[in-house]
């Protein structure tokens, strides 16, 4: 049988059958899963529809947000109502689906080894975390396609660096500003492609001050609106609902415990927050590695039987089995943070095909770590254990699909054991997620 399964995974067109699973997967929740997630995205929606008007900051709790998320899914609430929210998930379910097709085109041209490939897409298609702050009415779904749009335009621009595929870069960088504030952290890489991009063609020095004046005016006129009315209404550049909103206590960090504790076997005992080890919620690592795999602090999503019932020990199978994957993906990051730091040694004298993938993949690994840092900060600066949430830096997914590939290709390298073993996990994982999500989705069904 795993024969079999090998040699599935060994098909180029696998990949367009795990894309249609996913579209299936996603379906299916779409019809199960609730619109509204832990947090109140519809609550703004509301108020422009009510006031005609869009909220300030600390008008409305997650009016914090830039507006872009909220202004197209207008259309769709028009037709809605708060407490059920469907038709207006029904624009979240378009981009899930959208950005899982964006993925799959990116691991389809970028990605040569197949098998490989294909192992490293089962994240896509079933990670928890990716797949249902997807599909909720919230601004994560249209920051996620955003996201994965970027890599994809990336990709044609450093292979074309044209003005046209400049200009769609900053206007995406642009619209992804105008929907998250985390699209702060891609901004500085992709600005020095474009400088590292020009200089490679020989354009002249002020041609590419011009160029990259552009690509920042272009950005700035599209995506600062919230920062504005921030600096208007509060005085400042970005303002947190936690300035205006009691959420919780703010005592997340507890010295070098929090920064270096990781204990599995306590994670395993309290798969959740909800009845769980309050320690637990006091270390980044933890968090990190709880809310990336699992619904760790997701009690009230709708899908409450993997929080409030015996069956959030599910949770503790996908928290053992996803050591291995977390591993793989450390793994790759280590690799191509050595491959990275050898082309910029080198850069110089690149040229040609070598000079553009190694600056795509540089730009690829910053914008993750970017990502990753600007959620740490944010998490250190409230000191509240739920900004240190996995799914806040998931609009810069298709590097950790990148970075999972990287570290799966190795290791079929070394040892085909290890390989077998590594992708037997990776289908574990997927088919607990599919037990866990039939499972909750019939239960809601049968309601």
């Amino acid at each position: 049988m795993f024969r079999q399964i090998s040699t599935a995974f060994g098909k180029d067109n696998f990949l367009s059958r795990l894309l249609l699973a996913g579209i299936i997967l996603r379906l299916f929740l779409y019809i199960t899963l609730p619109g509204f997630g832990v947090d109140a995205h519809g609550e703004v929606i509301n108020f422009i529809l009510e006031k005609g008007r869009l909220p300030l900051t600390r008008e409305v709790f997650c009016a914090m947000h830039p507006p872009l998320y909220y202004l197209l899914s207008l259309p769709f609430f028009y037709f809605d109502n708060i407490h059920s929210q469907k038709i207006t998930q029904i624009f979240s379910l378009l981009l899930a689906c959208g950005n899982l097709y964006l993925l799959y085109l990116l691991c389809r041209n970028l990605l040569e080894d197949i098998v490989v490939r294909n192992v490293a897409f089962l994240l896509a298609v079933f990670l928890h975390s990716f797949v249902t702050f997807s599909l909720y009415v919230s601004n994560d779904t249209l920051a996620y396609f955003l996201g994965t749009y970027i890599f994809y335009a990336l990709h044609r621009y450093i292979q074309n660096p044209t003005l046209k595929n400049e200009i769609l870069i900053a206007v995406l960088l642009g619209l992804g500003l105008l929907t998250k504030g985390t699209f702060l952290a891609f901004g500085p890489s992709l600005g020095l492609v474009v400088i590292l991009s020009l200089w490679k063609k020989n354009v002249p020095l002020i041609s590419i001050i011009r160029r990259l004046a552009l690509f920042i005016i272009i950005t700035l006129v599209l995506g600062s609106y919230k920062y504005l009315e921030n600096y208007y209404a509060e005085h400042r550049l970005i303002a947190h609902n936690i300035d205006f909103f009691y959420y919780m206590p703010a005592n997340t960090f507890i010295g070098i415990k929090s920064l270096l504790y990781f204990n599995l076997k306590q994670l395993v005992k309290f798969p959740t927050y909800f009845q769980g080890d309050p320690m637990l919620e006091h270390v980044y690592p933890i968090i990190f590695y709880a809310t990336f795999w699992y619904k760790f602090c997701e009690p009230l999503n709708g899908f409450e039987l993997g929080s409030r019932t015996s069956f959030k020990y599910i949770g503790s199978v996908i928290y053992i089995i996803g050591l291995l994957p977390s591993i793989l993906i450390l793994l790759g990051a280590f690799l191509k943070s050595l491959s990275v730091f050898r082309f910029f040694g080198k850069f110089k004298s690149s040229s040609g095909e070598n000079f553009k993938k190694g600056l795509e993949e540089a730009a690829w690994l910053s914008i993750l770590l970017m990502s990753i840092l600007l959620v740490i900060i944010a998490g250190c600066k409230y000191n509240v254990w739920v900004c240190f949430q996995s799914r806040l830096f998931l609009q810069a997914f298709f590097p950790i699909i990148w970075i999972l590939y990287a570290g799966l290709k190795f290791v079929r390298e070394k040892s085909k054991f290890a390989f077998n073993v590594s992708a037997l996990s990776m289908l574990t994982i997927s088919l607990l997620y599919i037990v866990y999500y039939f499972t909750e989705g019939i239960h809601i069904l049968l309601a």
